[in-house]
């Protein structure tokens, strides 16, 4: 089971993180999370970290960027 994250906070994702879900996403395609947020939200997560991404294939550095910040993997539209 997964839970989803839109709220941009690094605080939030780490309660999120020890509610017992399998993995955890990062909505960064419909919200207000940026880089810089998810970055964070990603350092505070101890379970399996996903995000959603505006970027497509097409554009991958926002991709690889997010990758290299501790996402497991990348959902894309």
């Amino acid at each position: 089971m997964s839970g989803w994250l839109s709220i941009p906070s690094a605080f939030s994702a780490e309660v999120m993180a020890h509610q017992g879900f399998d993995s955890l996403v990062i909505d960064m395609q419909h919200g207000v999370i940026d880089y810089q947020a998810a970055a964070g939200m990603l350092a505070a997560i101890s379970t399996t970290p996903w995000c959603r991404s505006r970027a497509c294939l097409e554009r991958s550095r926002p991709i690889m960027k997010i990758l290299d910040a501790g996402a497991y993997g990348i959902i894309c539209r």
